[in-house]
Parts: structure tokens; sequence; C-alpha cells
């Protein structure tokens, strides 16, 4: 899913029904749903690579000149 099309169902879910706003706001652990916790942080910009290894954008020194691109957006 791409960021525009996030905020956007987002957007119309709190246009909707604006009590909404005031939810937490949750993730799955798992693709199963075997557990659930709240978002704790805020999204970070960065990298992930095709093996699933997420790099954050201030940490990309750490990681291959190639691979230094902004690609994605972690939400926790």
């Amino acid at each position: 899913m791409k960021l525009q099309e996030y905020i956007k169902q987002l957007t119309d879910l709190v246009e909707s029904n604006p009590e909404y706003a005031k939810l937490d706001v949750i993730y799955a652990k798992d693709d199963e749903g075997n557990d659930f916790s709240k978002i704790g942080f805020a999204p970070s910009l960065g990298n992930l690579s095709s093996d699933g290894d997420f790099t954050q954008q201030e940490n990309f020194e750490d990681i291959d000149e190639e691979d230094q691109i902004i690609n994605s957006i972690c939400i926790n």
C-alpha cells in the first residue's frame, strides 16, 4: 500500500466518523494477527531491502551505498 492510499483511507474514515480520531492506533505483530500492540513511535523514513531488512535514514552510513535510497515509511 502506498502512503497516499493509506492517508486517504484514514481521512475518509475520520471524515465519516470524527470520533474515531481519538482512537488508539494499533498494529498486528504478524500476518496471522496473533498479537497486537499500540503504535508507539512516529513514522520513520528509510530503506526496505529485498531481504526484508529496514534501515532508518539516519543509519544509512551502515548500509551499502546503492541501498541508501528512501523507499518506505515504517509506522512503528
